[in-house]
């Protein structure tokens, strides 16, 4: 069969790049598809590989770039992943950033607007990031389509029970983690029996040391995704604070192995978390008290949703049967 379909998978090797990269891995040992050209893997996304990806690609195939920089040349279909918000900021948020990582987005967003312009089609993978591109490139409106990350469950059985609390989050300077991780600290103070722990994928290195003393958190630093399954499979609830998020890959997994995760109540977080959700108001510790307890207490019926990997790659990719 010839080659119809090319991908590019080159860039983050960490967080939820990592992760869909496994679903991308997954699918393609499952179909056994002879018809898609990978390229890319292992790749850094740099100005190099940009360039040399446009020649790697089978000119007149679809070709998807799922890494947020869609080809530039013409010949078939492009279409591209949108999966970094940073690079389709509001003016206030770009504001907050730190001076260093603003220049660094600045620099990044250039390409990826010229690229997304060239698209045929852009993806993205909840309504709240598809309305920032949208936002921000009102010309591309009409070529933005919402279409959830595919996400598998856990292989690893759950143990129903205990009072421990996964934060599967990256740190990063934008997501102020600290003050995340504090600010729930502090609103279960000794309410909580002293059991209720919160299980951070981070260095304590990365916090102030008072907070790294914590009787409440516990830090087990960067995990390979064999380990992070395991202590999914460990935990009762999910507590997932970040703010500045294209999708959020903890609403998503909470919701496909029928956990409770606590997290923002907005309309992005409701769309993916689903009923899996028990949403709190940043700054107040009451709502967020309140939204640990009941994560705690709640039986959470697994619920696949719309993140089925099946059809989410039969459609992004064609359907070669």
């Amino acid at each position: 069969m010839t080659t119809m379909v090319t991908i590019d998978l080159a860039g983050g090797q960490i967080g939820g790049a990592a992760r869909f990269r496994a679903e991308v891995r997954s699918y393609l040992e499952r179909s056994a598809r002879d018809d898609i050209k990978v390229i890319g893997a292992g790749r850094n996304l740099n100005p190099g590989w940009l360039a040399a990806r446009e020649a790697a690609a089978i000119r007149k195939s679809r070709r998807v770039a799922l890494n947020n920089v869609g080809f530039l040349t013409p010949g078939g279909e492009r279409w591209t992943l949108l999966r970094n918000p940073l690079h389709f900021l509001s003016k206030a948020e770009r504001n907050v950033l730190d001076p260093e990582m603003r220049l660094l987005a600045s620099r990044q967003t250039v390409v990826v607007h010229r690229a997304a312009r060239r698209s045929d089609v852009l993806v993205a993978p909840c309504t709240a990031m598809a309305d920032r591109v949208k936002a921000v490139l009102p010309q591309v409106a009409d070529r933005v389509v919402v279409r959830m990350h595919p996400v598998s469950a856990n292989p690893v059985p759950r143990r129903p029970g205990g009072s421990l609390i996964l934060c599967p989050v990256l740190f990063a300077p934008y997501k102020h983690m600290t003050d995340r991780i504090a600010e729930w600290v502090r609103a279960v103070g000794s309410v909580l029996d002293e059991s209720a722990r919160l299980i951070v994928t981070a260095s304590p290195a990365e916090v102030p040391t008072w907070l790294a003393a914590s009787p409440r958190l516990h830090f087990v630093g960067r995990i390979d995704h064999q380990e992070l399954c395991r202590l999914w499979a460990n935990c009762q609830a999910v507590y997932f604070p970040s703010g500045l998020e294209a999708f959020g890959w903890p609403l998503a997994e909470a919701r496909v192995n029928g956990q409770p995760v606590i997290a923002r109540d907005t309309r992005q977080n409701r769309e993916i978390a689903g009923p899996a959700l028990c949403g709190y108001t940043v700054g107040d510790p009451d709502s967020l008290l309140h939204a640990t307890k009941t994560a705690l207490e709640a039986g959470i019926a697994p619920d696949p949703g719309p993140f089925d990997p099946g059809s989410y790659f039969e459609w992004l990719l064609g359907d070669s049967r």
